[in-house]
Formats: C-alpha cells, structure tokens, sequence
C-alpha cells in the first residue's frame, strides 16, 4: 500500500503579518514585498463593513489514505457562526468564513468518496477551535491528542487565545475515544507524529510515508510557505525556542514540508493531493 494525502479545506479564518510571521519577518535585508505570504495584502471586511489589511487563509483537514486504516488529521472550522460570536465574546473580531461552495469537511470528504463514519483515526494536531471543530462527526474513529493539550482545552487559561471553554465539549464528547500519547508516536508503517510544541505545548506534526517521499504535515507550526524559506517562525507561540527546533527537526526528517495555513498549498499540488 502507498499514502496518499488528500487537502479538504473547510472553510477560511483571517490572518495578519504578525501572526504569519513573528514580528512581521522586519529585517533590513528581507524587501517587503519578500516577507509577505502568498495572498498578503488584502482586505478584510469585517461583518460591520469596516476593512483592514489582512489575507483570510484555508482552515484544512488532511485525509490519508492507502494505509492500514483511514487517517484524518484535524477536523477543521465548525459552525461560522457560533466561532465569530465565541470569539467576539473574548473582545476578537477576527473573521471565519465559508467561502465558496462545497467548502466544508462533509463535501470535502465526499469528493473522496468517504463518509465520517469511515474514518478509523483522527489525529488532532493541537485544540485550538480550528482545528476541532467537527470532532462530533466521527463517531466511529478513535482519536490521537498529546497529553500537554487536554487541559488547556478543558480549562483553557484566560490569556490564550484559540483555546475557548465554549468549545471544551469538543474534547468531553469524545474522551471515550481518546488516544493520550506523551512525546512521538507511530500509528503505523506509513505514518509517524513528532511532538513539536511551539506553537503550542503539545503540538505535533504529521509524518507521511507517500511514493513522492516523506511528507510533513506540520500543522501551525509552520503557517505558510513563507515561514519555511525565510526559516522565520510564526507569530502564534507558545515556547519560541521549541518552535525554531521544531522547524530543524522537521527539515531532517521530511523530503516535502506542507504548512497548515497557506493557499499556496493549491499551486503547489493544485489536484489536492500528495503522493
């Protein structure tokens, strides 16, 4: 059997330069327009018609086939609505959108000819909202999460943002199902998760075994494209030290790097798909 990974974006969240890149990759010998991911600058527009500078970047899932078991990494954006009005009540008016049609998990996974049902294991990279948001839909999946993420899901601190009491049931409603690992696991021949952290404490990448090579699904480790040539780590962090080892780490151990939020991912492999 041979991996292939598959993109679903289920819809889109606002971004920012310095959440892209730590204070704005600002340096003397990066040009400005060489520091700008793909789609930056662009206009936001705000529910209340107010615009600023921002680019609004994919919400993905990574479905992965041909192994032993039917492998989905993050269940991605949940309802538009209930995010915008969970934020907004902690004072943030980032926007969450979708978009275009057919940009949601279910519609994502069908064009794969695969229902939530068929899913044997969920990976969930960290429990940032994102990144949970439809963990309700697999019912019959088994869930892998790092340890160091569980309780600022269930009992998230008030200075984090992205981790919202709100959302705590994500984690509750399938604790059943839940595989807690402490460090690199492997969850079979073909695929391999490296705890990273940085980004946040338990954060953890996604290694593929695909004919193409090994493929690193870095999660938000890694943002954009831009954060891998420029090596300059995202401005969302949660331990910088071990978000600038992660990314040497990852380096040796991946022939292809995919960041988690960037369009790009689509000129790159513009089927979708890896491997």
């Amino acid at each position: 059997m041979t991996a292939k990974i598959h993109c679903i974006v289920t819809g889109e969240v606002e971004s920012n330069l310095d959440i892209a890149l730590l204070n704005g990759a600002s340096h003397p010998d990066i040009p400005v327009q060489d520091r700008y991911p793909f789609g930056y600058p662009d206009t936001i527009v705000l529910p209340d018609g107010r615009t600023r500078v921002g680019n609004m970047v994919p919400a993905p899932v990574w479905l992965i086939e041909g192994t032993d078991r039917l492998v989905l990494v993050d269940t991605g954006l949940g309802e538009v609505a209930e995010v915008m009005a969970m934020q907004a009540r902690y004072g943030s008016d980032w926007v969450a959108s979708r978009a275009e049609e057919g940009q949601s998990i279910l519609s994502g996974l069908a064009v794969r000819g695969v229902a939530p049902g068929d899913i044997d294991t969920v990976v969930l990279t960290h429990l940032h909202y994102d990144h949970v948001g439809n963990n309700e839909l697999f019912t019959n999946a088994q869930f892998i999460v790092q340890k160091a993420e569980i309780d600022l899901a269930l009992n998230p601190p008030k200075f984090h943002m992205f981790y919202y009491p709100e959302y705590s049931h994500k984690l509750e409603d399938i604790q059943d199902r839940l595989l807690v690992i402490d460090g690199d696991h492997r969850v079979n021949d073909d695929i391999e998760l490296i705890k990273i952290g940085g980004h946040t404490p338990g954060c953890q990448s996604v290694l593929v075994r695909t004919a193409a090579g090994v493929v690193c699904l870095t999660s938000d480790v890694m943002y954009n494209y831009k954060n891998l040539e420029l090596d300059w780590p995202t401005g969302s962090y949660w331990n910088l030290q071990e978000m600038v080892d992660g990314y040497a780490r990852i380096r040796s151990l991946a022939d292809i790097i995919v960041p988690q939020h960037d369009w790009q991912i689509l000129q790159q492999y513009p089927t979708g798909s890896i491997g």
